[in-house]
């Protein structure tokens, strides 16, 4: 899995909050994908027939929308890269480069040649007449995209990890570390941009613009681990940062309301203002975010049922099927006579139970829990 519940390395017990993030995230990333199905065009689904031509439930939705595509995976980088430090020392970097292979880079090429072009043809299987093999010959990683960043991100460190000999020593939290996190993805941002922006489609749909992002929190969860500090945010920590979220993203609405021209056909590939705020406000917002949920969720959800354990186990699995899950559910509704954003709200409620209960008989399956 992306994110393998581990014993702790100080407590010896297994971190429950990180279940509940994997759950929460997870969920919303569910939601989310059926919202652009039937009511906001973020960044398109399989099936979007039904799109609502209603201005009031596109502008309710599209805002949550947004914030949840940009910044919903910031804190799984995080703690990506805080289980990566962990895993490396128990493994090694040979034997922890392998089980990424196998559980992230496996995934991803099943992904690949049969879930996307799977989903691709049944999506449009009421207004397209392309076979199967056609919308192979044009797959593409789509949501797995946080999958091949986290393999990227996991090699990368592999080979950093095998050429230095770092002394483990814990160290206390000071802000500007958050400081510099949130400057190294406003710059890391800003350059990539300016050939791939936000909102555009590259190769393989691997979506470039959001790796600076990732990468820097998911090297900011490897110096948690090293320093020990990720595991004992203060409520101190959670309120300031809670505090800079609600400002920054105010900022950020009122700099697109303000600066930023929704007719322009390529947002943010320019040197000027407009794109130099984006990207600060993008990496205030995306290192604020990830510290303040992981704080909440210490402090709010340090624990959880069984029901819940069952999901977070399956979670991984439920992010790979849950395009095949949801767009099968969007096809059984299609004939069902409700509003598009009716559709939304049953579909999204639905969608979720079923696709984690799907996503854990998969991992049931002989041999399958070695990957997913």
């Amino acid at each position: 899995m992306i994110l393998q519940p581990t014993a702790g390395a100080d407590t010896g017990r297994r971190e429950l909050w990180v279940d509940n993030l994997r759950v929460l995230v997870i969920s919303g990333v569910i939601v989310v994908h059926t919202a652009t199905a039937y009511v906001v065009d973020v960044a398109g689904w399989y099936y979007d027939d039904e799109r609502t031509s209603s201005d009031f439930w596109s502008t309710l939705i599209t805002i949550p929308a947004f914030f949840g595509a940009v910044f919903a995976l910031g804190p799984l980088f995080l703690v990506a890269g805080w289980f990566a430090a962990r895993s490396i020392a128990r493994r090694g970097p040979a034997g922890y480069v392998w089980s990424r292979l196998v559980r992230l880079g496996m995934p991803v090429v099943v992904f690949l040649l049969l879930i996307n072009p799977l989903c691709d043809y049944l999506g449009n299987i009421r207004t397209e007449q392309q076979s199967f093999l056609g919308y192979l010959g044009t797959t593409e990683v789509s949501v797995m995209w946080f999958a091949v960043a986290v393999l990227v991100f996991s090699l990368v460190f592999a080979a950093w990890e095998s050429r230095i000999d770092r002394p483990v020593s814990a160290q206390p939290l000071r802000p500007r570390l958050f400081v510099a996190a949130a400057l190294s993805i406003a710059a890391g941002s800003f350059v990539i941009w300016l050939a791939w922006p936000l909102d555009q489609d590259v190769v393989l749909n691997l979506r470039f613009g959001a790796w600076p992002q990732g990468a820097v929190l998911f090297a900011l969860g490897v110096h948690a681990a090293h320093a020990g500090w990720l595991t004992s945010l203060s409520p101190r920590v959670q309120r300031v940062s809670g505090w800079v979220v609600i400002g920054a993203t105010v900022a950020l609405l009122s700099l697109v309301a303000v600066m930023i021209d929704p007719d322009q056909q390529e947002l943010l590939t320019r040197v000027d203002a407009p794109t130099v705020l984006f990207a600060f406000l993008d990496g205030v917002i995306a290192v604020a975010f990830a510290v303040w949920f992981l704080a909440w969720l210490q402090h709010r959800c340090p624990t959880h049922g069984g029901l819940v354990d069952k999901a977070a186990r399956a979670s991984f699995a439920t992010y790979f099927i849950h395009p095949l899950g949801l767009t099968l559910l969007m096809l059984a509704f299609s004939t069902v006579p409700l509003a598009p954003e009716i559709k939304f709200v049953v579909v999204a409620a639905v969608a979720v139970p079923a696709c984690f209960a799907v996503g854990y008989a998969l991992i049931r399956l002989p041999g399958v829990s070695r990957v997913l």
